[in-house]
């Protein structure tokens, strides 16, 4: 609640302008509640496995300090150690997160290899053109360093939850979660099972299921339900859908957070 209180000072500071000296607080509090590196180098390794699985074992991930990278949040790239050995890996990425370390492999297999990862209705994921294990092209000496120009990339609106998310099931939001990754989105809004928190904070205050089922509109109508548009159009939301929503929202933040995001 700290956080989100600094969060919400801060996005009016940036809008007025001027310097934001709480910035370097907020930014200095998410890195210390961040997963351990351990747990986003696993998870980006996890990205990589459902992504490329006949590569799984050509890249080594690993999560650095903001001090390799002159302070700031990014992603570098070169050649492993010991690249060419059999049984070794080939790429190295590094990262300041476990989104970074995705970032980076999808910067890499766009830019070495050719290939293209988008959603399904713009391209899909085509990796034809990857090379396979053994055969990945080399980064120039030295490597590269890919430095983020702001500290979070925002994806999704108020509404989209309607759209489309309220239908999904944890395969596919699995998918989503690491496509917003390999696109460096770090700051995803994660609405889902909200209605379920809400019902427990209505009963407490003595509302009975009747008022509350009278008050929630069906599935896809809820984005307009939380904006205070309409209530109780489509209704009423059955249990078991409240229940199973509020499970699928901590898989959804379990996930977020292992990647190193700030849902």
């Amino acid at each position: 609640m700290e956080v989100l209180k600094w969060l919400l000072c801060i996005c009016f500071l940036v809008t007025v302008g001027g310097d934001v000296p709480e910035l370097e607080w907020l930014m200095s509090k998410l890195d210390e509640e961040r997963a351990p590196a351990e747990v986003q180098e696993a998870a980006a390794a996890g990205i990589l496995h459902r992504l490329l699985p006949s590569h799984a074992s050509a890249f080594h991930f690993q999560i650095v300090s903001k001090d390799e990278c002159g302070g700031h949040t990014c992603f570098l790239i070169n050649n492993h150690n010991f690249s060419g050995k059999t049984g070794y890996p080939e790429i190295t990425i590094k990262g300041t997160t476990g989104v970074e370390l995705a970032a980076g492999l999808h910067w890499y297999l766009k830019h070495y290899c050719g290939a293209h990862l988008s959603w399904d209705k713009t391209g899909g994921v085509q990796l034809a053109s990857v090379p396979r294990p053994g055969s990945l092209p080399i980064v120039h000496s030295g490597g590269f360093r890919v430095q983020r120009p702001v500290p979070w990339n925002y994806y999704q609106n108020a509404v989209t939850s309607s759209y489309t998310f309220v239908w999904w099931d944890w395969e596919r939001w699995e998918k989503e979660i690491d496509w917003m990754a390999l696109q460096g989105v770090n700051l995803p809004l994660a609405f889902t099972g909200q209605e379920a928190i809400w019902q427990k904070v209505f009963l407490r205050y003595n509302l009975t299921k009747s008022n509350i089922d009278d008050f929630f509109g069906g599935p896809a109508f809820l984005a307009w339900s939380r904006m205070g548009n309409l209530h109780g159009w489509g209704g009423p939301l059955p249990q078991s859908w409240l229940d199973q929503q509020l499970q699928l929202q901590k898989r959804i933040l379990f996930r977020m957070r292992e990647l190193g995001m700030n849902p």
